[in-house]
């Protein structure tokens, strides 16, 4: 005989599944889908989108600062009209206040439509809530020689 109160527990469990998926984004999540909009920002040559994912303290490879990775950009984006970025592997290690991200990336430039330059880099970075979003605080790459 069926319980006269399944509807009851069935409709308890229907609105448990739907609280948790009004439920806050995950913060994993939430880094990962930074890090896709920062390649995205990189591969349209979205210098100004750049900035609100640099933290006020950003550092690069070789000691540049912010203002100095800018006109490292602006550099690669002038002599690349199209870049596309891939990220192959990347591994988050996340704690309440930061984040490091280690991936291998396949970074391509082309004036035209047909890539003229590419190479595999091995990066590193670190993330940080800064006003409430994940910024990036550190970034350092270097050339994968596998």
């Amino acid at each position: 005989m069926l319980n006269k109160n399944l509807p009851l527990y069935l409709v308890i469990l229907l609105g448990s599944f739907s609280l948790f998926s009004c439920s806050e984004p995950d913060e994993l999540d939430v880094l990962k889908q930074r890090i896709n909009d920062l390649v995205s920002a990189i591969e349209k040559h979205d210098e100004q989108g750049l900035t609100e994912f640099l933290a006020k303290d950003f550092s690069a490879k070789k000691g540049l600062n912010k203002a100095q990775f800018f006109l490292f950009a602006r550099y690669h984006f002038k002599k690349n009209k199209n870049v596309l970025v891939t990220v192959i592997e990347k591994d988050v290690t996340l704690t309440k206040k930061q984040a490091d991200v280690t991936a291998k990336v396949l970074l391509i430039g082309s004036n035209e439509w047909l890539p003229e330059r590419g190479q595999l880099y091995n990066v590193a970075s670190r993330w940080k809530k800064e006003g409430g979003d994940w910024v990036m605080s550190r970034l350092r790459w270097e050339k994968d020689l596998n």
